[in-house]
Formats: structure tokens, C-alpha cells, sequence
């Protein structure tokens, strides 16, 4: 393309042309400014954003820590299991049941253990840690590296595991046969009411006139039979 350097119009012409039709001038060769700056800047490579990959890894773990009402649910990997077994006693055992929220285990032997799990992450050194236990005998049933979620409890400063899932094997990790916490206190406060409603009976049937009256039948009664029996004995010692 070619270009008229006297008029200014901003006018182009083919190549073959060599003089302006408006004054006669000589035409010279057009050359669009920045061109070049422009091919250049087009060919440079384009620098992935880092904080744009760091983002979008994150959003790829899923959340390690979830609250709903009154439950935490967790999905990380199993780092650590610290496994106990204790003797205790029925009345031990019924009152962490009541107290510390820990279910009711049959036999002598309770179980407990002690799961740490940290959530997924890339491009850490570490991630978020929890410590949970899970009550019941339940050895064998995972191992450490183990992919699960977890939702549990809050009693104090301690995490009681309410349900497993192992997401590798698609399966739920159940201990043996225990009484849910919530149950022990249920009936407690059932056997509590009994005994209220039992002892507040027996105050008002005392109090009443009724118990006076039999109480004094019972007298006379105990006196009849009293002064027969010793009738009888002076009877039976006078004739021996």
C-alpha cells in the first residue's frame, strides 16, 4: 500500500500507482506504526497465573471440616491410631454414658481409639489435623492412609466419632453391639421419674386418713392375735 506524504487525507492506493491523483505527488510506501511492537507483544508467551493454579487446586480438595447443627463432618486421611482397652465397672461405664457422652460398651472390656486425620492438600508442607475417638472394638477395620469421613460429636474438648465411611472400599466401619449415650441418659431419667413418683405415692398415702385407719386396724388386729397365742400357750402349760 502507498500513501500521498502532501495531502494528508489518509487516503491509500494500490502499489501499482506511483503518483497521487489528487496533486500529482509522489506516492510512498505506507507502513503501519507499531506494527511490529504489536506482532511482538502477540507472540509473547502467556505466564500462568499462580494464584489462579493455587485457587483452583484448592477448590479440587474436598472441605476437611463441615458443621451442621449439632454434628462435624470431616473428610481427610488417617495419619495416626492410638488404640486403648480398659477394664471398667457397670457403674464406671454408666456414668462417662451420662457425663462424657460415651456409649455404653457390654462386657468388662471398653474400647476406645484415637484417630488423628489431616485434610488433602497440595503445595503445603502440611494441612489441618483432628483428633477423634471412636469407641468400640473396631481393630483391623482401617489403617493409617485410609480415605474417610467422619461425623462426630463435641463433648467438651473431645470429638466422639457417630459414623465412619471408608471411601476406598465403600463400606462403613460398625464396632460390636453398645448402647448409644443418649439412650443410658434417657433411661436414667425414666428410672429417676419411677422412683420420684414412687416415693411422692407412698408420702401422700401416709399422710392421707386412710393409712391412720388401717394402721390402726392393724393394731387391734396384731393385739387379738397376740393375746390368742398366749392363751393358747397358758393352756397348753397347764395341762403338761
Amino acid at each position: 500500500m502507498k500513501r500521498c506524504p502532501n495531502c494528508n487525507d489518509f487516503a491509500l492506493y494500490d502499489d501499482n500507482m506511483t503518483s497521487c491523483p489528487i496533486c500529482d505527488g509522489k506516492l510512498v510506501s505506507y507502513k503501519r506504526s507499531g506494527s511490529s511492537s504489536s506482532l511482538n507483544s502477540s507472540r509473547e508467551p502467556v505466564r500462568p497465573n499462580s494464584a489462579v493454579q493455587q485457587t483452583s487446586d484448592e477448590d479440587r480438595n474436598p472441605e476437611f471440616e463441615t458443621i451442621r447443627g449439632f454434628r462435624y463432618h470431616y473428610r481427610g486421611i488417617i495419619t495416626e491410631i492410638d488404640p486403648h482397652s480398659r477394664l471398667h465397672s457397670r457403674f464406671k461405664k454408666w456414668t462417662n454414658s451420662i457425663f462424657r457422652g460415651e456409649p455404653y460398651q457390654l462386657g468388662n472390656t471398653s474400647h476406645d481409639s484415637v484417630i488423628r486425620i489431616e485434610e488433602f492438600h497440595s503445595g503445603r508442607v502440611a494441612g489441618r489435623k483432628r483428633d477423634l475417638i471412636f469407641f468400640g472394638d473396631v481393630e483391623g477395620r482401617f489403617k493409617i492412609g485410609d480415605d474417610v469421613s467422619i461425623s462426630a460429636k463435641k463433648r467438651g474438648d473431645r470429638y466422639i466419632v457417630t459414623r465412619m465411611y471408608l471411601n476406598e472400599t465403600e463400606s462403613a466401619v460398625r464396632p460390636g453391639f453398645q448402647i448409644p449415650a443418649i439412650v443410658v441418659a434417657g433411661l436414667t431419667l425414666a428410672v429417676i421419674a419411677l422412683i420420684i413418683l414412687l416415693v411422692s405415692g407412698i408420702i401422700n398415702f401416709v399422710s392421707s386418713g386412710t393409712f391412720i385407719a388401717l394402721l390402726e386396724r392393724a393394731i387391734i388386729v396384731i393385739g387379738i392375735i397376740a393375746a390368742l397365742l398366749g392363751y393358747i400357750r397358758s393352756r397348753f402349760r397347764r395341762r403338761y
